[in-house]
């Protein structure tokens, strides 16, 4: 049984079940990785194709000193997710693992590494080195990260660490799929390049019970009332004023259908049966206090 002693990396757990992205070519273009390849990282070879026979070796000759990245192993040429490189704010599933990186022993590794599954997490600086390892590689690759002395002492490891991490899926944190026609009685929203929403609200009374319609229908698996929700929120109140904007900041967790009423998340009850990758609009009598939510579904965990 491998030591448990590094708490897997805590970023913000999004996912979502619909690949987006440009082309190969067009990200390499302007994607530029945190680290570059170095003489340890460059030696890294993986070997196993689960969790219990994963096997890394290195050369010994090379001592840990520098952070530094690799990709040690290439996606599949011929696969449809090959590609879709993880850039800044998109979203990605991976499956980690952590060794010592003086004599390669396994210290801890995701149960689904090898799978196509994988944990999700926010591409988002603040992540260390779990970003640098993500960032510019393409879903499919597994990355090698040399982990700074400072950031693998924080982690709890005796040593210097390397990191894994094997790519499973990638894509934008915005709604992806057809467009729908909201019904009469809701306000208009409108998206900007980049997403972001923008709501103008019909001139009458709000409604006095809450209702929910589609804007953009996502292919993904459809939401259910035990499973957390993350996405993007824009709330504004019926007179227009802004409540709540996500878009300025990062994506959140929702929670489910019973921890919704921790989070605040009011309007989660009503994401129940939308696909992932929708965009839903709420709107919510709120006791005397009606409001609007435009909602992007981005992952269920």
């Amino acid at each position: 049984m491998r030591r448990r002693v590094i708490p897997f990396v805590a970023v913000a757990a999004v996912a979502a079940s619909v690949l987006t992205g440009c082309s190969a070519a067009s990200q390499a273009d302007n994607c530029a990785p945190t680290l570059s390849p170095g003489a340890l990282s460059d030696s890294v070879k993986v070997s196993g194709d689960s969790a219990d026979t994963l096997k890394v070796s290195f050369s010994k000759a090379t001592e840990a000193a520098n952070p530094q990245r690799s990709i040690v192993q290439q996606a599949d040429s011929t696969s449809a997710k090959r590609g879709t490189l993880v850039e800044e704010g998109m979203i990605f599933k991976a499956n980690l693992a952590y060794v010592d990186a003086v004599n390669g022993e396994v210290l801890q590794v995701a149960p689904t590494f090898g799978t196509d599954e994988g944990v999700p997490y926010l591409a988002d600086a603040q992540a260390g080195p779990v970003f640098d390892a993500v960032l510019c590689a393409a879903v499919g690759d597994i990355a090698a990260v040399v982990v700074s002395e400072q950031d693998s002492a924080a982690m709890g490891a005796e040593g210097q660490l390397l990191l894994l991490a094997q790519i499973t899926d990638a894509t934008v944190t915005r709604a992806t799929g057809s467009s729908r026609a909201l019904p009469s009685g809701f306000p208009a929203v409108t998206n900007d390049e980049t997403g972001r929403p923008g709501i103008v609200l019909p001139p009458q009374q709000a409604p006095s019970k809450m209702k929910s319609a589609p804007r953009i229908e996502g292919t993904g698996e459809k939401v259910t009332a035990e499973q957390n929700v993350i996405g993007h929120v824009l709330t504004v109140s019926w007179d227009g004023q802004q409540v709540k904007n996500t878009w300025e900041s990062l994506p959140e967790g929702f929670g489910n259908e019973e921890s919704s009423v921790q989070t605040g998340a009011t309007f989660r009850e009503a994401l129940t049966g939308y696909p992932v990758g929708s965009q839903v609009v709420v709107i919510e009598p709120g006791d005397g206090q009606p409001r609007v939510s435009v909602v992007d579904i981005l992952a269920v965990v």
